[in-house]
């Protein structure tokens, strides 16, 4: 009887290992599925500027063409509160990363 046990647990624990070995393709999360909308331009939150996934995965939408992310859904009820100071701090930002990508791309003299 304990050798049908250990058996058994050999074989079920063999059987969730091979699960958590399996990978999957990553995707790039800042990159938005859709064309028309402009990719997050921070590395932070927008509302509580903490580190995106310091606080689990971030919770991303798309508003009005713009792709929003938070370190998580509790930042929901403030940006829903304060919208348009959040859409200006947006973009702040993506005017401040075309200014440097285009400083990087421009040739020098």
């Amino acid at each position: 009887m304990k050798k049908w046990t250990t058996i058994l647990i050999s074989g079920v624990a063999g059987i969730i290992l091979t699960g958590c070995t399996e990978s999957k393709k990553a995707t790039a999360v800042s990159d938005p599925v859709d064309p028309d909308v402009i990719a997050y331009p921070l590395d932070t939150c927008i509302v509580a500027d903490k580190k995106l996934g310091s606080m689990g995965k971030p919770y991303v939408f798309v508003h009005e063409k713009r792709q929003i992310k938070f370190c998580c859904i509790g930042c929901d009820d403030e940006f829903n509160s304060n919208t348009e100071k959040y859409i200006k701090k947006f973009d702040l930002a993506v005017e401040k990363n075309k200014a440097a990508s285009s400083k990087i791309n421009t040739p020098t003299k």
